[in-house]
């Protein structure tokens, strides 16, 4: 049977998601949490990769297994395994063929900016002393909409793989000091969303003159721009299609949430 899980983690807890030997990993931790609760060893398909330093509220993974136990004790014995810097939060059965990244249409990533110094969100904010326009930061960014080679944007890869991907949705948001940056893409290359970010904030504050990355898409301009730090970045869903899948089991503790209380 294929299951998939839907999981949350503190990036800065992690030397990325993806096994590396000798180190904590998101996948590391919690595919021995999984061994511990079914008594044999599980490998783990995330969604996406997230680097060192990068947060996940919706991280997508699947496993293989004959049989589970009831699944809200799975979910909650995973839970109590796995560190506080990681959480559990939906156990879905899945169709044999899909599967957690190539079934996916999109990924969603949220990135924090914040012109004030900020003590309680310091871990999950680039904080820049420097005053952001944020209709720059939108404009450049709006400018990349569509299929387009975001090679210039990414580290260097030379496996052959396309570079080809497909920008389609870019919203900014500002509240008080904080800006969120909100990108969906069919799929990201390697740090291409740090890329971008680092980019767009060098344009708003004058480093860059407006077009720049634009120009730099079609004219693969070699100037130095400035790639955001991992602790402001949150993959923020795993966009799949409509499907027969089931939710086994989610963690709610208040299962009469949208009730007022009174």
């Amino acid at each position: 049977m294929r299951y998939s899980l839907e999981i949350e983690y503190e990036g800065s807890a992690f030397s990325g998601w993806q096994e590396q030997p000798g180190r904590s990993t998101g996948q590391s931790v919690l595919e021995a949490a999984l061994f511990t609760v079914l008594r044999h060893p599980v490998k783990v398909v995330a969604a996406g990769r997230t680097d060192a330093g990068v947060h996940a509220r919706g991280q997508v993974v699947h496993f293989d297994a004959p049989a589970l136990p009831e699944p809200l004790r799975l979910l909650r014995s995973l839970n109590a395994l796995t560190p506080p810097t990681l959480a559990v939060r939906k156990l879905y059965l899945r169709d044999p063929e899909w599967h957690a990244r190539y079934s996916a249409l999109g990924r969603v990533y949220i990135y924090r900016l914040s012109t004030q110094p900020q003590v309680l969100e310091s871990h999950v904010t680039w904080q820049l002393r420097c005053p952001l326009q944020p209709a720059f930061l939108k404009s450049e960014l709006d400018s990349l909409l569509g299929t387009q080679d975001f090679k210039p944007f990414s580290l260097p890869r030379e496996d052959g793989k396309s570079t080809l991907c497909t920008l389609k949705r870019v919203e900014v948001k500002c509240e008080a000091y904080s800006i969120s940056i909100l990108l969906e893409a069919n799929r990201f290359l390697h740090r291409m969303v740090r890329s971008l970010i680092g980019a767009a904030v060098d344009v708003s504050r004058g480093a860059h003159a407006p077009g720049f990355m634009r120009e730099t898409l079609e004219r693969g301009l070699h100037k130095p721009w400035t790639w955001a730090p991992a602790h402001g970045l949150c993959l923020e869903q795993i966009v799949y299609p409509a499907d027969n899948s089931i939710c086994l089991a989610e963690e709610n503790v208040y299962p009469d949430s949208h009730l007022a209380i009174k």
